[in-house]
């Protein structure tokens, strides 16, 4: 978990100073355009020099290497001019659905600008792929050199056969050393399919002549990106904040990625690349033999930017197809798994083992998996999973109860021994080994373990952090109901009185939350409950563990999920509950001891 800081003054400044720019710049380009029109047409630049600002709908790759550039208006004698080609004047935008799908794409480029989720919402509607109002979105944008190229914008020719739609457009490059523009065609084609968060698409390009393609940009022949963000939006919700990271996945293990930019031998190239959020990952696999990528990655926040490029190197042939896939939907073991085996999905995919984007407790994951799925069944029977955590929770106790009895019992007759032990502590003080030897005979003599008090607690802290996991990421708590009005989404914090756009100072708290009171609240009177009599320095520590840990507890869990915290709550309360039931047994243990102890009676003086 981590918290999100607040965008800073200077931030805020920085971007209207930027927009103000844009827009007095934009205000001058127009008022030029229309007033003080250009005499000469302008065209793209030969290699090694700067291009003039290009005309609309067509685009220019930056030097060195072929310069890529659309239909232009006739050129001086020094330049060839171009040929016309069919293509749209105009943008439009398309729409292609699957029963859980929505993609819109632009003929601008053949962008992808939106994709959602049906079956899964946010404070907006459905969950998008992009998250609106993002500047510099790069739907799978292709960009002819490498990841700071700037995106292929023409309008382009575009079929929608069902559920497949394909974009084409003839560009021209100018090669060093030719005199005449190459023209080459370029395709891009997105398949869906029912039923699938995974989709295909396809990079297409063709040469008029039989040589290989004119591309080649410092080595790349073009460079396909996504970003700047994935969705649902992030919203600031301090420790439960939403964050963004890169994962890779190569020799069968998955790696959080953290270079900038990355280029892979055959040996080493990942078999997929995925920005991950909490309950949703965008995951890209490219079926190319060979490339690079880039990765941009910024400080979590409502603004971070984590993006991908794909830089494909230069193509020898004269015409190639280039197939990538990618997958966007939840993270779910039953929709990532399908692509493990053929059989499983439409594209016939196997082994890409993207259920690995998953977060996992680790080696606690057979854990965490025994516990989500008997918290399911709860839920068949109770439709509630805040009713199923709180079932989960009761059973688990119920199942630890003879170790949490032996951990108590054991606590107890260590401090019955405590006297004994001090004294000889006191005893033998300047003697370690002595004192080791003395304390190991006493041990023997009282038929006590000192690990008997500390194996329970050992053996039930791993559930606890599965638990704990469990109800902190499983996804199937998005959006689920507890007590309507209240605790309406167990994956996120609750809340009974907002603050109406004002946030605590410091801590930043925007809302007023219950759920945190009442942990407190359960957390000291499990202390209460718990805590064994100690004197000295120990009953200092004791008090201030007592005391000091739940209020600092109150702090870091305030914006946790309400479905841990449910979670938690229940837990004191059931302790303190088991408790009272171990102190009684205690109490007749050491009664029934006492009676069976036999009686000194005192020696009496001898009568004169």
């Amino acid at each position: 978990m981590s918290i999100i800081n607040n965008d800073s003054g200077e931030n805020r400044r920085t971007i209207i100073a930027v927009a103000l720019s844009v827009i007095v710049i934009t205000v001058g380009f127009y008022i030029q355009s229309v007033y003080f029109p250009q005499t000469k047409p302008t065209v793209p630049a030969p290699v090694g020099t700067t291009a003039p600002a290009a005309p609309a709908g067509s685009t220019v790759a930056p030097a060195p290497g072929a310069t890529v550039f659309a239909e232009a208006p006739k050129a001086p004698v020094a330049t060839p001019a171009l040929p016309a080609v069919e293509a749209p004047v105009a943008e439009r935008t398309y729409t292609i659905e699957t029963d859980i799908l929505q993609a819109v794409f632009s003929n601008r480029g053949g962008q992808l600008l939106s994709l959602k989720l049906k079956k899964h919402k946010d404070n907006e509607g459905a969950v998008d792929l992009f998250v609106p109002g993002t500047p510099d979105i790069r739907g799978l944008a292709v960009s002819f050199g490498n990841a700071q190229a700037a995106p292929m914008q023409e309008f382009m020719n575009t079929s929608v056969r069902g559920k497949t739609i394909e974009f084409t457009r003839t560009l021209f490059a100018m090669v060093p050393g030719k005199t005449e523009p190459s023209p080459f065609t370029y395709r891009k084609v997105f398949s869906f399919n029912d039923g699938e968060y995974l989709f295909g698409m396809a990079v297409s390009l063709t040469n008029s002549e039989n040589s290989a393609l004119p591309l080649n940009q410092d080595g790349i022949a073009y460079t396909l990106s996504f970003g700047p963000r994935i969705g649902p939006s992030v919203t600031k919700m301090g420790s439960n904040t939403d964050i963004r990271k890169i994962l890779t996945y190569s020799g069968g293990k998955r790696k959080d990625e953290k270079q900038k930019n990355q280029p892979w031998s055959s040996a080493t190239q990942p078999l997929w690349s995925a920005i991950s959020g909490k309950y949703f990952v965008f995951v890209a696999i490219p079926q190319i033999t060979s490339f690079s990528t880039t990765y941009t990655e910024t400080q979590p926040g409502p603004d971070q930017v984590t993006a991908l490029s794909f830089s494909r190197p230069a193509i020898p042939a004269s015409s190639q197809t280039d197939t990538y896939y990618f997958y966007f939907g939840p993270k779910t073991q039953a929709d990532l798994g399908r692509y493990n085996y053929e059989k499983d999905n439409a594209f016939r995919l196997q082994g890409l083992q993207l259920d690995t984007a998953m977060d996992g407790g680790g080696i606690l994951k057979p854990f965490e998996d025994l516990l989500k799925f008997v918290m399911n069944l709860f839920y068949k029977l109770v439709p509630n999973y805040g009713v199923a955590i709180i079932l989960l929770t009761i059973l688990v106790k119920a199942i630890m109860f003879p170790l949490s009895k032996k951990g108590s019992m054991a606590s107890a007759r260590m401090q019955e021994l405590q006297p004994k032990m001090q004294e000889l502590q006191a005893k033998y003080k300047s003697n370690p080994q002595k004192l080791n030897e003395e304390m190991a005979k006493f041990y023997k003599e009282e038929g006590y373990n000192p690990m008997s008090g500390c194996l329970p607690l050992l053996i039930q802290f791993p559930i606890f952090i599965a638990m704990y996991n469990l109800f902190n990421n499983h996804f199937d708590l998005r959006g689920a109901s507890f007590i309507p009005g209240w605790i309406p989404d167990l994956s996120m914090p609750e809340s009974v009185w907002n603050f109406g756009g004002f946030a605590l100072p410091i801590l930043g708290w925007t809302d007023l939350r219950l759920l945190p009171i009442i942990y407190v609240g359960s957390q000291l009177l499990y202390g209460k409950f718990t805590q064994m009599p100690q004197t000295g320095q120990s009953a200092a520590q004791m008090k201030l563990m007592m005391y000091g840990m739940p209020v600092m507890f109150f702090f870091m869990l305030y914006n946790v999920p309400s479905g841990l915290l449910v979670y938690w709550i229940a837990q004191n309360i059931l302790t303190i509950g088991q408790q009272i039931v171990i102190n009684d047994y205690i109490k007749a243990h050491k009664a029934k001891r006492a009676a069976a102890e036999p009686v000194i009676a005192p020696k009496r003086r001898p009568t004169k």
